[in-house]
């Protein structure tokens, strides 16, 4: 088979990758390894508003016409964000936004690219590249532009050479029965060894999880998990685990035909783990790229490019809080004084992808 682009991982990177691309008259084929798009949900499911992504992105370009999560996918509005310490005290950041249906969220996406002229195909895992043909359990397939969509562990990099994002927290999450009020909670200390716990409210629920740094876990993240919820008297359901880059932008996500998005590429916000709108601005930044690339004959490093010029300083400044973060948290002592030092509008400022000792 052979096709103009092929997109491994049909999440919120690739699939709006697809949509970018698609309508330019290129064929797309967007693959997926899972037989239900969305399925299992490995995310927190929170969108920060379109506000405070300007806020925090301020080279992005209308976003209001990126995100379009609509009605249906919204199960609850966000006021605020709650910094909870490990002797419990709490710092209250005004921060808006919503959380997400991330099951329905992800298939609309999908169904975006699909109209937008994308095929998908499910149920279909990419087992080697080589020369620019990709091996699937569809067959060989041959493109001029390869996607790597498919996680922090990749095998579309590991495949043609690149890098998978150098750190990766494990990170584990359920569906929270209950009432809770529209306000996230992100607990700090011992509760999530290195990281930190959350619980963010949706409709009927809520979805709760923590991460932690491999090197300071001393126990399984599903026994932190369990403690966790024991503690706060959470009844839950539908346990999953996966993996966050921590460790900022991949060094080089572009090789000869083949770029890499997303989690794929270390879009992730190192100091909260954030990555669903990051992986939708890259992937729109890359859509752009393939077609100009494929129909003008432009270098595929634009795209690497302009990743740097709209994402780069605030993944930094990210990248540093999280490496300051990281001289305080094996002790809940010195993570309550740092906390106390910095104070709302400091931890407020962190969440936000800026510095928290100065102005940016």
């Amino acid at each position: 088979m052979e096709v103009d682009v092929l997109i491994v991982g049909a999440g919120p990177a690739g699939s709006t990758t697809a949509r970018f691309c698609s309508p330019k008259g290129l064929d797309v084929l967007l693959i997926d390894r899972r037989r239900e798009i969305g399925y299992p949900v490995q995310c927190g499911e929170f969108m920060p508003s379109t506000d405070e992504m300007y806020s925090m992105f301020p080279r992005s370009m209308d976003l209001e016409g990126l995100f379009q999560p609509g009605e249906p996918f919204i199960v609850r509005d966000i006021e605020r964000v709650d910094m909870i310490s490990p002797n419990g005290r709490t710092y209250n950041c005004d921060f808006r936004g919503l959380t997400l249906d991330r099951r329905r969220f992800d298939k609309h996406l999908a169904k975006v690219a699909v109209e937008s002229g994308a095929r998908l195909e499910t149920g279909v895992s990419l087992l080697s590249v080589k020369d620019g043909v990709a091996t699937t359990t569809m067959g060989e397939i041959r493109a001029k532009v390869i996607v790597g969509a498919d996680g922090p562990n990749s095998r579309t990099a590991r495949q043609v050479g690149l890098k998978n994002p150098g750190r990766r927290y494990p990170a584990v999450t359920c569906q929270a029965e209950g009432d809770f009020e529209p306000v996230i909670k992100m607990y700090f200390g011992s509760v999530a060894p290195g990281g930190y716990a959350w619980v963010i409210p949706k409709d009927r629920g809520a979805n709760v999880g923590l991460g932690v740094r491999p090197d300071t876990m001393k126990e399984r993240p599903s026994i932190y998990l369990a403690r966790f919820l024991s503690k706060l008297g959470i009844k839950y359901r539908d346990v999953t685990m996966g993996f966050v880059p921590q460790s900022g932008p991949v060094r080089n996500i572009v090789r000869g035909n083949t770029i890499l998005v997303g989690d794929a590429a270390g879009h992730v916000m190192p100091s909260n783990g954030g990555g669903i709108p990051l992986a939708m601005i890259a992937g729109r930044i890359a859509g752009r790229a393939i077609a100009a690339h494929i129909r003008q004959g432009t270098s595929l490093a634009d795209y690497e490019n302009e990743c740097e010029r709209v994402l780069g300083r605030p993944l930094a400044n990210s990248l540093w809080t999280r490496r300051f973060g990281d001289l305080f948290f094996p002790s809940d002592r010195r993570m309550e004084f740092a906390m106390r030092v910095l104070g709302v509008r400091g931890l407020s400022r962190s969440i936000r992808c800026r510095r928290v000792f100065y102005v940016v």
